[in-house]
Formats: C-alpha cells, structure tokens, sequence
C-alpha cells in the first residue's frame, strides 16, 4: 500500500494523470490519438483536467461548483497549468492523420478477424444441423479413441483408391497400438481351431485305438500296471491276499495293452511274487477289465474320459496328463488354446469370443440335464476371470461382462427356448449409506442400451422385453414386447414372474455396510427350484460396524454359497507373491467336455514355424474330480519344474 502511494504520488508531481490506465507503463502523459475513429479518445475526467480545477479549501471556497467535479485526492494541489498544456498536446495528436500503411494493415486484419468469425459460425450451423438430424445432443467428448477411429476410417476409404491404382494399402492404424505394445512380435492365435475349439472330433474307438494303445505301451507301462492292480477284480484279491503277509509279495510292475473294446481293455500283465525266503517267480498273465461303470465307449472322447477315471482311481493324477497331450486324439475342447496372451487388455476379439461360446456350450448342457438341476435345486455357478473378467482387478471391462451376459442370454433364449431374466442387484444399505460396488455402477443402464438386434427387421426381432433406450438421448429407441424371451431386473423376489425360466444374476457382491445375501436369497426361494445362474459371484463376508455380516448367520451364509453347483471354471495360476504377472498357468473345468478339473501350466518359445515370432502353450499337468486345493496346484507346478530342471543338457 505504501509503495502504491508512493507511485501515485511521483506521477501526479511529474504532471501525469495518476488515474489515466494508458499511463500505467507510458514515459509521457499524453494519449495516443484512436486511428478507427481519427478522434481523440473519450476520458471521463477531461471536464476537470482542462479546466485544472482543485478540491482544496481554497477553491472550494472560491468556486463551489468545483464540489461535483472529480477531485485530486492525492496532491490536493492546483495543477491548472499543466493540463491545459496536456490537453493542448492531445488535441494536436488527434488532428494528425493515420499514415496508409498501419491504415491498410488495421483493414487486412479486421477483414481477416471478420472471416474467421463467419467461418466459425458456419461450422457451429452445420454442427448443430448434423447433431439435429442424427439425435446427438452431447457434445464436447471428442476423445483421441474417437478421433483415432476416424482417421482410421478416412485412411481406409482413400485406400480403395490407392489399392485399385497403385496396389498399395494403408496401414492398419490397430497395427501402430500392437507395435507400441510390443504385442507385434507376439504369435497370434489360430482363428480357425478358436471357432471349432467346441465341436466335438467324431473319430470312433477304432480309428484311434492303434496310435492311443502304442502311446500307452510306451509312456505309462507302470501305470497299467497299477490299473490291472486296482482295476481287475480276481488279481486285486489274490493280491491283498498276498500282501496282507508280506507287503510286496504280489506285484505288478508293467502290463502292456493287447486290445480295446465297447466293453473294456484286454492286457498283459507281468506278475512277480516274491517267496518267504526272497525267491522271485515272474509269470505274464493275459487280462480283461471293463470300463468304469460298465460304460459303453464308442468314441475317442469317451475313451480318453474313461481312462483318465481310472488312471485317477488308483491316485495317479499326474498320469492324466499324457492322455490328455494325446495328438489327434478327442476333440480340441480338452485343451486351452496356444497363443492367448490374456495379460494383453484388451484381448483380441476372437479370444473373447472363445471364452463366450466355451460358457455357453457349458450352461446349455447343464440346463439340459435335468438329474443335475434336481440335485442342486436349480442353483448353478459359473467362474470365468480372465484379467478383462475379474472383478478384483483393475484391468476388468464391464464391455467384456455385458458380451458375455448377452451371448449367454441369447444361446438359452434362441438355443434353447427359454425366456431368461437378467438380474442386476441393485443400491444396497440403509438411508444415506446406500450404493453399488464399482463394478455394477451404470451397468444395468449399459445393459438397457446395448444393441440386441431386436429392432424390426433384425435378427432377433422382438426378443428383448424391456424398452432399447437410445445411449445418446436416452429415449426409448425399440419398443419392448412383452411376449419376448429376454427381461432385465433387479435382485429380489419382486421382480420374479411367474413365465420366468431361467435367472442370470451378474456379478452379486456384498458391499461394507450392506450384505447381498438377503436379496439373493429372496430371488432363489421365489424362483422355486427354477434355474439360477450366478456369473462370477463374490459371496463372502464383508463385516462392519453394526455386527452385519459378523459371527451371526455365518454358517447359514457360507452353506448359502456352497449350494451352487459349479458348470464352468477358469482362472490363471500366479505366483504367491505376485499378482497378474506373470501367469504360471491356468486352471479349467467345462462340464459340456468332461468331470475333470484340470490344471495347465503355461510354457514361453517360439513358433515352430516362424521362429522370430514369440509363442505360449498351455501344458496340462494333471486331471482331478473336484477342484484342487492351492497346495496340490502348487506342488504340481513346482515337481515339473524339478523335473525341467533334471533332464536339462549340462
């Protein structure tokens, strides 16, 4: 304040208007003359600066008027003299003429600036024409994804051009993200095996009975053994008999595969019996075992599920593996496919729409057999969390979850002529402790604009129920029809219908604060033995304050989760200490293939045929008929390891 006053001060003693802005920076008091109008600029105070008039005592007394007049608040002197002779000096400046060329240079650029306002209201016209036409009133979101999208589309349609003249074509603008990702010098998976990955092989017993029997002969000789063992049941008690004297007095170390049948196997064995006092006898005896369960086996997959259910019933689960590595040998269902790269966000389409069909070949079977829902009163679960489907990561698309929900909506309602109810849990808690968890924000609105092709004309014309909202004005864009097979809803009992066939609830979830075992509970009581189908649930406890989801009601929660019965599982494999990266291997059951849980381990190389490209394969280790727990998977991973380890070259 005090260097302020100071300033003011200097310039009102050197004779300069202190109040004037044009004299904030300028050397001299006078005004530059306005060139638009060839008159000196307006000033407000030129009544009392010309006339140099004061507000001291001494002129107040002597001319009173001088009280309107703005008054000089800092020297409160008469400086009379010294405006008159600025005011001289600014009358002169204002008569002066603007010179031609800051004449012509001012007309060019308020020409120019007079352009470029036209143009700019043009372009806003035309905007708001488009956005009219189109129904689009959201503006501002021309993020780089849409921008990189059209440049994309502009540089395809001017290679049609280039391709008919020249030959030439643009570069895939997807090919510049790979390369930035380094995912470019990765082997894309086969398309070709991806779209018949589910289809059964067709290849009878007898077209693969000589290559299965050789490789069995020369890989698990010891392990026949042990089925002849466990399996045949006249050996079996003569050796119990033996052992029960002596461990190790009956044994069988090899056996060899004579013949397959419908029926059963017919092998050759090789017996020792060891004498009281060490003597050894070896003798070969001729064997015939039927197939588990008396089962009929027609096919290669057959064959391959019944001889993984034996190799497991005398405890050799790693065994499974080599039946399951067998080349040309059951359909390609038994196996992951090579060249996933699921730590890649997003995967290619091709990849997500393998996890699609693979579910929904599951869910179609398990609705389809009615022995199963009986058993488990219609509760059914499935597991699939790739890095795109899991809700505990940060990598996970409600895109990718909304595909996979309409596609499995669409097989059960198309496939299979049901009408299905999609199930969205909605705000939970109490007062103003209500909300979703992250992954369920805005997905049910999401879900109500997705493109069903339900409209008139289209493929499924008429088969959603609710209304198709529009995503950019948010009105009602397709009509619904009430007698279509596809709802959406919340999770409760009040939105249960009674045409209702199958239920899909996505993602249910406890929250802090609020638990989502009540509602969930409610719509699986009203759907009264009808199929409910969980996607990817998170059913455990989340206590807070208040005792909810605490020691109460616990065991009742916990039975609640555990009475779902589990159609489809797949999840990767990390290390303990690490998270997502990097994958050790995966583990999978589909029960549209077989009962058995398996686990693969992921191995790195490079393509077989283009050597420079990178690779992955998915290995199986062993086969199991419930879910492994994390020590077995463990020690699976860590014994091939070893194993890698030993038969390395020195």
């Amino acid at each position: 304040l005090r260097c302020a006053r100071s300033n003011t001060a200097l310039k009102a003693k050197k004779g300069i208007d202190p109040f004037d802005p044009r004299n904030a920076f300028a050397k001299t008091p006078e005004a530059p003359p306005n060139f638009k109008t060839g008159q000196q600029e307006y000033d407000p105070r030129s009544t009392w600066k010309e006339s140099g008039d004061s507000l001291s005592e001494e002129t107040q007394k002597t001319n009173p008027q001088s009280k309107t007049k703005v008054p000089d608040a800092i020297t409160q002197t008469d400086n009379s003299a010294k405006r008159a002779q600025n005011s001289q000096m600014r009358q002169k400046k204002s008569s002066i003429d603007e010179p031609e060329a800051l004449r012509k240079m001012r007309e060019e650029r308020e020409a120019r600036e007079l352009k470029a306002l036209e143009s700019a209201d043009a372009a806003a016209a035309a905007d708001a024409n488009k956005r009219a036409e189109t129904g689009n009133f959201v503006s501002g979101q021309d993020l780089r994804e849409s921008r990189l999208v059209d440049e994309y589309a502009r540089q395809k349609a001017a290679a049609g051009q280039q391709v008919t003249q020249q030959g030439a074509d643009v570069p895939d603008i997807r090919l510049k993200f790979r390369a930035m990702q380094g995912s470019n010098k990765r082997m894309r998976t086969d398309k070709e095996k991806l779209q018949h990955q589910s289809m059964k092989s067709g290849k009878s017993l007898q077209d693969v009975e000589a290559p299965v029997v050789a490789i069995l002969n020369d890989k698990l000789g010891e392990a026949l053994g042990v089925i002849v063992m466990t399996w045949s049941e006249s050996i079996s008690a003569i050796a119990a008999k033996a052992n029960a004297w002596m461990n190790g007095s009956f044994r069988i170390p090899h056996a060899q595969i004579l013949s397959m049948t419908s029926d059963g196997l017919k092998l050759r064995a090789t017996i020792i019996k060891t004498g009281f006092f060490g003597t050894e006898e070896e003798s070969t005896e001729e064997v015939v075992i039927s197939w588990p369960n008396s089962r009929k086996v027609t096919s290669d997959d057959q064959l391959k599920d019944a001889l993984m259910v034996m190799l497991r019933a005398c405890g050799l689960d790693a065994e499974t593996a080599e039946i399951m590595q067998m080349p040309d040998v059951g359909s390609l269902g038994w196996k992951i496919p090579d060249n996933l790269f699921l730590n890649e966000v997003p995967c290619d389409p091709d990849i997500r729409d393998w996890f699609y069909r693979d579910i929904c070949d599951a869910v179609q079977v398990a609705l389809e057999d009615e022995a199963l829902l009986t058993s488990c009163k219609g509760r059914l679960k499935i597991e699939c969390v790739p890095p795109e489907l899991n809700p505990e990561m940060d990598t996970f698309r409600s895109g990718s979850m909304l595909e996979l929900v309409r596609e499995l909506a669409l097989r059960v309602a198309v496939v299979g002529n049901k009408r299905v109810k999609v199930c969205i849990q909605g705000s939970l808690g109490e007062g103003i402790f209500t909300g979703l968890p992250l992954m369920l924000s805005g997905m049910r609105k999401t879900l109500e604009m997705m493109d069903w092709q339900s409209a008139p004309g289209q493929t499924y014309e008429g088969l959603v129920v609710n209304d198709i909202l529009d995503r950019r004005t948010g009105n009602v864009a397709i009509p619904g029809n009430p007698n279509g097979l596809v709802a959406f809803a919340e999770v409760g009992a009040d939105d249960v219908s009674p045409e209702d066939e199958v239920f899909i609830v996505i993602a249910p979830q406890s929250m802090v604060g609020a638990s989502v075992h009540e509602p969930l509970a409610e719509l699986v009581r009203a759907a009264k033995g009808r199929p409910v189908l969980l996607l990817n649930p998170r059913l455990k406890d989340r206590p807070s304050s208040g005792s909810l989801m605490s020691v109460g009601g616990r065991s009742e929660r916990i039975a609640f989760a555990k009475s779902f019965k589990e159609v489809y599982h797949f999840r990767l494999l990390f290390k303990g200490s690490q998270f997502m990266f990097p994958i050790r291997g995966a583990m999978r059951y589909n029960m549209a293939n077989s009962d058995t849980w398996t686990v693969f381990e992921r191995d790195e190389g490079f393509d077989a045929i283009d050597e420079s490209m990178e690779a992955e394969f998915y290995r199986p280790l062993a086969t199991f008929p419930t879910e492994p727990d994390p020590a077995m998977i463990t020690r699976l991973i860590n014994d091939d390891v070893r194993k890698q380890m030993t038969t390395l070259p020195i």
